[in-house]
């Protein structure tokens, strides 16, 4: 085990299985690491194996550890939802310009947009932790953010700042205490420096492309497990169905109200679960709705 350890002065080193250092920090410091990285400005309050995988990340080491604890440019298409604010004129005249394709997602259903859905959902968590008034939820959004993406997504095993930028960010903890990073990149010359940016930037095509692969794995199984569960609807055009009361709507009345409102006539079948739905007299819904909102409606 000892060889595994190397001295560099008076700084204790360990070497990884892939000929890595980490620097070894005493209990004192281990302490203050773990509330820096848990719940200081980059912490995000994860569980104990996210936040020891994102200290191995810093290049941090003690023994107790595991117990202690895009590139920028326009889009070709962008999904949102129907929020008034992301059909206005100005949105309108933005794709315009740059050439986007603007699509909305099915109304009243948040899985359609479900990247963003998610990210939001994980920011929200960090800031209901980090919080202790939720008038001032603002003030700590930027560090719930940075948090957010200096912490390995499972989706991708990296974290969005790497994906973006090709390296890790520099945490508050690594200049309080100087991992093995930042004493190396002290002493290195300003042209020696920009020719590791360069490097780095030149290298972050296969980082991404890594990621993606990882993205596609986890997808599959993600969806494996969904069609588990799920059963499959179909309609028929002509169909008369209802279609759910949602709580935000004005037609919502209450818990001992109806659920559900109609019957409506299905006017069309689109791909993916969609339907076009009409009044009895005729009357086409501008908007197309999703199948798990409405059931068959029998006379």
């Amino acid at each position: 085990m000892a060889l595994n350890f190397f001295a560099s002065g008076e700084i204790l080193y360990k070497r990884t299985p892939d000929l890595g250092l980490l620097r070894c920090v005493d209990a004192s410091e281990a302490a203050k690491f773990l509330e820096q990285i848990h719940a200081g400005a980059c912490g995000s309050h994860m569980n104990g194996h996210a936040l020891a995988r994102k200290i191995l990340r810093a290049k941090y080491f003690w023994m107790t550890m595991e117990h202690d604890c895009c590139r920028f440019g326009v889009p070709e298409s962008i999904i949102t939802d129907n929020g008034v604010n992301l059909n206005s004129h100005l949105m309108r005249e933005i794709c315009e310009q740059f050439k986007i394709t603007h699509r909305n997602s099915t109304a009243y259903r948040p899985q359609m947009n479900g990247a963003v859905e998610a990210a939001n959902k994980n920011i929200k968590k960090i800031l209901r932790k980090m919080i202790e008034n939720r008038k001032g939820w603002h003030e700590m959004l930027p560090y719930a953010l940075l948090g957010y993406r200096t912490t390995v997504r499972t989706s991708v095993e990296a974290t969005p700042y790497l994906l973006v930028y090709g390296t890790e960010a520099v945490i508050s903890a690594e200049v309080e205490i100087p991992s093995l990073r930042i004493i190396q990149e002290a002493e290195l010359s300003d042209v020696e420096w920009v020719r590791k940016r360069i490097d780095q930037l030149t290298l972050i095509d296969e980082k991404r492309m890594t990621a993606v692969c990882h993205g596609q794995l986890y997808r599959q199984r993600m969806t494996c497990a969904f069609h588990k569960k799920v059963r499959s609807r179909t309609f028929k055009v002509g169909q008369l169905v209802l279609k759910r009361i949602f709580p935000h709507q004005d037609e919502y009345k209450g818990k001992f109200a109806p659920n559900w409102q109609g019957p409506y006539v299905v006017r069309k079948v689109l791909s993916g679960g969609a339907l076009i739905l009409s009044e009895m007299d005729g009357t086409k819904w501008p908007k197309p709705i999703n199948s798990d909102a409405v059931k068959r409606y029998y006379v």
